[in-house]
Order: C-alpha cells, then sequence, then structure tokens
C-alpha cells in the first residue's frame, strides 16, 4: 500500500503562516492523526516557514515554500522546500545565553523543538533550493 501524499506551495510572506498551518492540521487530521502527532507536525512546520521568513533575508518576488506530506505507518513523513538563501536546521543551535536582564533576546528555541519533535532530520541544497526532510513519529 502507498503512502498518502499531499503537496502545496506558499508564498514567503508572514500571511502564509497562517494558510501553512491551516493546511497542515487539515491534512493530518483527515489521516486521522492524534492531537499529539498533529501539534508536533504543526509546529516543526511552523518553525522551518518562520525562519525562512524572519531570517531568509529580503524577498525576490518569487520565493516559495513547498510542504509535501506523507502519510506513513507510523507517522508523518515532512519535505519542506524553500527557495531562500542556503539554511541549514539539522545542526543544533543553543540559543545566546544572557548574562543579565538586558541580553536576554528572545528567540533561538524554535529549532531545539524541531531537533526535540522530528526524526530523521536532514539538508540539502539543490540548487536555488533548501530541502529539509523530517519525520513525526506517531503519538
Amino acid at each position: 500500500m502507498n503512502a498518502a501524499v499531499e503537496s502545496r506551495t506558499f508564498g514567503v510572506s508572514t500571511g502564509e503562516l497562517t494558510a501553512i498551518d491551516g493546511w497542515v492540521e487539515q491534512v493530518a487530521r483527515r489521516w486521522g492523526e492524534s492531537e499529539r502527532t498533529v501539534f508536533r507536525t504543526r509546529l516543526c512546520i511552523a518553525e522551518l516557514a518562520g525562519n525562512v521568513i524572519e531570517h531568509g533575508g529580503a524577498p525576490s518576488g518569487h520565493d516559495q515554500i513547498v510542504v509535501t506530506m506523507r502519510h506513513l505507518g507510523d507517522g508523518i513523513g515532512v519535505e519542506f522546500l524553500d527557495t531562500r538563501p542556503p539554511f541549514d536546521p539539522t545542526g543544533e543551535r543553543a540559543p545566546p545565553e544572557a548574562t543579565s536582564i538586558e541580553t536576554l533576546r528572545p528567540g533561538g528555541l524554535g529549532l531545539r523543538l524541531v531537533h526535540a519533535y522530528a526524526r530523521d532530520l536532514s539538508y540539502r541544497q539543490e540548487g536555488d533550493r533548501n530541502r529539509v526532510s523530517l519525520k513525526i513519529e506517531s503519538a
């Protein structure tokens, strides 16, 4: 039996974050995944998309995010492609340690959550695209 596959292309803007999140939730729920699995999938994809939008530099006007989800027997496979400058999210990145309340900066924890929830996390650059693959195990 082949895994069900759903794929959708989005623009790269803050307005698209809601569309991405809603689509991911809709697909995972249609597949009958648990609340926990749906949450983990949404969180990982939202963090990847948020990083592309927030840290990807000046938009070109032709940028895209393509999310492909595969319903596996034991979870959800995700392929996340974007056309922004190269960025490898697979390396461990600890947020900078604050030495005082004045040096405390928000952020830096999103990729740690991706690392905590995702299995088989991999990255490769293919031409002008970043390709991140991961698996969210059924919970």
